[in-house]
């Protein structure tokens, strides 16, 4: 095998497992959203009913749910591992297949394109489902042992979409910005 064929292969491979990363991305997603639904659909059944259960329940969601961040962190950074290898071995094989950008339409505001990062997303999703477990465990516990909470219904409301829209916000800017690097 001479020296192209060496890199093509090398390059085709990477590709190859780039690809099967993403895939693997989105298979782990999925059977951890089965666990997170599923023990959310507990939660609710028990929360009324049996408080001790709620709470475990509540505890089994926040450890699904930071695993299944976790796990999204450890995909993300073997994707760009395989993405760096093709971006090095491209340009000998293909050219600029998928490193060069090129746009396509004229700004149109906030309806425009934007070179968000549909892994990230999928990170800052799990990030606020952890911080949801967080907030249904509190509840849990402060129900189950009586304790009483100085905020009225209509400041706890008021904090819960203060914190989503911040969080929102921060995504948008973080995850969805014009610049964004294409690959993250």
């Amino acid at each position: 095998m001479d020296k192209y064929e060496s890199k093509v292969r090398r390059f085709e491979t990477a590709l190859a497992t780039r690809n099967f990363e993403i895939e693997l991305f989105w298979k782990r997603s999925l059977f951890f959203w089965g666990f997170i639904a599923s023990t959310f659909v507990a939660y609710v059944a028990l929360i009324d009913k049996i408080a001790f259960l709620s709470v475990a329940a509540a505890c089994f969601g926040l450890v699904c749910s930071i695993a299944w961040s976790c796990v999204n962190r450890g995909s993300k950074y073997w994707q760009e591992n395989w993405e760096t290898l093709v971006e090095e071995a491209e340009s000998e094989v293909t050219g600029e297949l998928f490193t060069l950008r090129r746009e396509r339409h004229k700004d149109l505001g906030w309806l425009g394109a934007r070179k968000f990062s549909v892994s990230r997303s999928a990170i800052a999703l799990s990030d606020f489902t952890c911080c949801s477990w967080v907030g249904l465990l509190a509840f849990s516990v402060t129900k189950a042992l009586n304790i009483k909470v100085p905020l009225s219904l209509k400041e706890a409301i008021c904090l819960l979409i203060v914190f989503t829209v911040v969080y929102l916000l921060c995504f948008l800017i973080k995850v969805g910005s014009k610049d964004a690097d294409i690959n993250s």
